[in-house]
């Protein structure tokens, strides 16, 4: 293995001192894989005294639903992406329904820092992401789905299919792409689509929506959310085992509601009236 030049060494250092700093800083946020994607990109585009408050914003504001205990919320937005695609292209959106929008988790988790490698394209796409709000990374991933489509159509397999998906061409024309997006995003507003309403009130989907209130909300206010959507998932999660409790023990409690009933018949008009007929049934 080659030794890594020394400036490479020194920027690697450097990423790992300012990772570690925002999370000492923010100890409730979850690292995740792909993080330093992110965290690599701010630091080669950012001055050093800007880079550890940027990173921190960005992490506890825009991308807080990814460091949750939990990716549950980051694989519900990803369903947003065929409510768009079955509005625009329902027979692209009918081909690739054969596959969960999983192949979409890297490059969305990642602001597509991982996939995309050169350094003027990424510090581009980052420009138009944090222009807008979270969502649009949404509409970025969509909007390149579409431009693929003459490509994706071609495989019927569905484990090549998600290959192809999961892996960025290296050709994009990101000016367009953004550009596309953005008139993909009028014409199919977050709202409009069916999965929307599965998001939580807290998610960075939607307390980025106005870029100014953004720019006003603090640490402690992205703290606070980031609170809630716990809560939110333990109740969920909670919800989920009483579910599955109640159904793994439906024919005792099935038992249980029928004698309660009858207990409760009982003490009835209708249970007196029920016995009378039946004794004057049985005499008759």
């Amino acid at each position: 293995m080659t030794t890594p030049k020394p400036s490479w060494k020194k920027k690697k250092a450097e990423l790992s001192d300012l990772i570690t700093q925002v999370l000492r800083e923010q100890p409730y946020l979850c690292y995740f894989q792909g993080y330093h994607d992110i965290c690599q990109v701010l630091l080669l585009v950012l001055p050093a005294p800007l880079r550890t408050l940027a990173v921190a914003r960005l992490s506890v504001l825009r991308i807080r639903d990814f460091m949750l205990p939990t990716l549950a919320p980051a694989i519900v937005q990803l369903h947003l992406i065929p409510d768009i695609l079955r509005a625009v292209d329902p027979s692209l959106c009918q081909h690739l329904s054969r596959n969960e929008p999983y192949f979409a988790l890297s490059d969305t988790l990642t602001m597509f820092a991982h996939n995309v490698q050169r350094y003027s394209d990424i510090a581009r796409l980052f420009d138009a992401l944090i222009a807008r709000e979270q969502v649009f990374s949404i509409y970025v991933f969509t909007q390149i789905v579409l431009r693929r489509r003459d490509e994706l159509l071609e495989h019927e397999e569905p484990d090549m299919l998600h290959f192809a998906l999961s892996k960025l061409p290296p050709d994009l024309d990101l000016e367009a792409v953004i550009a596309e997006a953005a008139l993909l995003f009028e014409k199919h507003p977050p709202e409009s689509l069916r999965s929307w309403r599965r998001i939580s009130g807290a998610s960075v989907l939607k307390t980025t929506r106005d870029v100014e209130a953004l720019a006003r909300q603090s640490l402690q206010d992205g703290q606070a959310l980031f609170e809630r959507q716990v809560r939110e998932l333990q109740w969920a999660e909670r919800s989920q085992k009483m579910m599955q409790i109640a159904w793994a023990n439906r024919t005792l409690l099935f038992a249980v509601l029928i004698g309660v009933g009858a207990v409760y018949l009982r003490k009835t008009p209708a249970w007196a009236s029920l016995m009378t007929w039946t004794a004057r049934l049985g005499g008759g």
